[in-house]
């Protein structure tokens, strides 16, 4: 039995806001809104998402230029230090090198069972690693994607916490074949030089 919206039609669209206004002054207990007001909120509303929408992207290029610094400067780290702890364990098997290749082990054999022992470290420690982001992942995405959403002024998606990230098997599989890919590299140089040792001399090593 309520009225609660009325439609108001003018024969010239240049009287519009005249009409409105004159609607309020009569009754200021109405509402009165105009397409064209309403057009203009959306409008706003639409700059202000553009402008969330830009900041947001100036702050994933950003991080990804970080994580593209830091993801360097770890591979660097891992390479070094598979290279640096090969090295250490030719350095205290020259013994058992020596005694390999007096036996009559190749080059070749001698090298590829340094490379073999590393990419085995390389593959438990990636899989290791995959198993401890698998748990980490969605925990921390769901801690911190309710907090984006609030900084970025979404603060009324009751659903936002919900999403959570997952890895898949693509990223897994590339993190794997990275961290072999990292042993390998690291662990060149040191199984070259345990081949390139002379048994004599290996057997003499103390």
């Amino acid at each position: 039995g309520y009225i609660t919206r009325l439609k108001v039609f003018t024969t010239n669209v240049d009287v519009v806001d005249t009409v409105a206004n004159e609607i309020k002054a009569l009754h200021s207990e109405l509402s009165v809104t105009t397409q064209q007001s309403t057009l203009e909120r959306l409008q706003q509303q639409q700059e202000m998402y553009e402008s969330v929408l830009a900041q947001s992207q100036e702050s994933i290029a950003t991080t990804q230029a970080t994580a593209t610094q830091e993801i360097i400067v770890v591979v660097a780290a891992s390479s070094l230090i598979v290279l640096f702890v090969m090295l250490y364990t030719v350095r205290e098997r020259t013994k058992e090198i020596g005694t390999l290749k007096a036996i009559g082990f190749s080059n070749r054999v001698v090298m590829g069972q340094f490379l073999v022992e590393g990419l085995l470290l390389s593959t438990i420690a990636g899989i290791v690693a995959i198993a401890i982001a698998s748990v980490a992942a969605p925990t921390l995405s769901s801690v911190l994607l309710p907090t984006v959403g609030s900084t970025m002024g979404f603060n009324n998606i009751t659903n936002f916490g919900t999403n959570t990230v997952t890895l898949s098997i693509d990223l897994i599989l590339g993190a794997l074949g990275g961290a072999m890919l990292l042993e390998i590299i690291g662990s060149l140089y040191p199984a070259w030089r345990a081949a390139k040792i002379r048994p004599a001399e290996a057997m003499k090593y103390e």
